[in-house]
């Protein structure tokens, strides 16, 4: 199952994040596979004002890239995401992204 970004909300945690509405997949962090919104859910109550970084999906780049997120409850807004998510049968890769190998974004280390 995956968890699709259906909106979001103006100035919240997944706006500031860059999260894409209809475009993008959260797949899950270093640790953690969302194959449910209650894992979502679960993720970002542990990391709550607290920074987090998850894998996501954009079926318009068909590109895996990693967002640093930081879930609040101040924003001034619902949740501590900011964003409507959906799950299930309607919410699955679309069919062009299915045939296709992708890519992930390389990420620069400074030491």
């Amino acid at each position: 199952r995956l968890v699709r970004v259906l909106s979001v909300e103006h100035n919240s945690p997944a706006a500031i994040a860059g999260l894409v509405p209809m475009n993008d997949y959260l797949l899950g962090t270093t640790s953690t596979s969302f194959d449910s919104d209650s894992v979502l859910a679960e993720v970002l109550m542990v990391h709550a004002d607290r920074i987090v970084e998850l894998y996501v999906y954009s079926s318009e780049s068909d590109l895996v890239r990693v967002v640093t997120l930081m879930p609040t409850l101040s924003w001034g807004g619902r949740g501590l995401l900011g964003a409507e998510v959906g799950t299930g049968y309607l919410h699955r890769f679309p069919r062009s992204c299915r045939g296709t190998d992708g890519a992930s974004v390389e990420r620069k280390i400074r030491m």
